[in-house]
């Protein structure tokens, strides 16, 4: 009977601290991009009026959004980037004005599906909260991408697993040749062994 008693608080412990593992669902985006979204996360439209994807749970205090650039466009405003100066620009605005002691991380530099990526976090306060940014910078031949997560600090070690799976996902889908910029933009998303070598 001892025995007995010993498995019924056994099972029920075994039980409670199995970590439920997150459903991702791949999501296209106006036939551009797709991206593995959490089965926690729903579609909104109030948090950047740029934004080509948002995604929020507002109950667990994390969203997350893609703000995609072509580079055609860019091109047009005699905008001549590279992943490198594009993420400078990025992490110069808007953090420092919104986030009280706002830091930005190096830069992390990784391939993600055949793309240079730079990976950052982003510390800081809002409202006297502690906050946590994960910012992945994409470039492709045909364009510039953000992507954005972010949650209250508090929540990074439980979340960040699945907002890399998130940023990771990411899949440019085929695009028109005639919305490549010239060959000045284009030749700088080459992947070498420099780049490589400085992840």
């Amino acid at each position: 009977m001892a025995n007995r008693l010993i498995l019924l608080f056994i099972i029920p412990f075994a039980f409670a601290s199995c970590k439920h593992e997150t459903v991702f669902t791949e999501v296209k985006v106006n036939n551009r991009y797709s991206m593995n979204i959490p089965d926690y996360l729903q579609p909104c439209t109030d948090l950047h009026k740029d934004a080509s994807m948002q995604y929020q749970n507002v109950e667990k205090d994390v969203y997350a959004m893609v703000i995609d650039e072509k580079k055609k466009t860019m091109q047009n405003y005699s905008l001549d980037y590279d992943i490198d100066t594009y993420f400078n620009n990025i992490a110069s605005q808007g953090f420092a004005d919104n986030i009280k002691d706002g830091k930005v991380s190096i830069p992390g530099r990784q391939e993600i599906n055949g793309h240079k990526a730079l990976i950052a976090e982003v510390t800081g306060k809002i409202e006297n909260k502690e906050v946590y940014y994960k910012l992945g910078l994409i470039e492709t031949p045909y364009e510039f991408y953000q992507i954005l997560v972010w949650t209250r600090g508090q929540n990074k070690e439980e979340l960040e697993s699945d907002i890399i799976k998130m940023v990771e996902s990411f899949q440019e889908l085929p695009h028109s040749e005639d919305e490549l910029p010239d060959s000045k933009l284009s030749d700088s998303v080459a992947i070498n062994q420099n780049w490589d070598a400085a992840k």
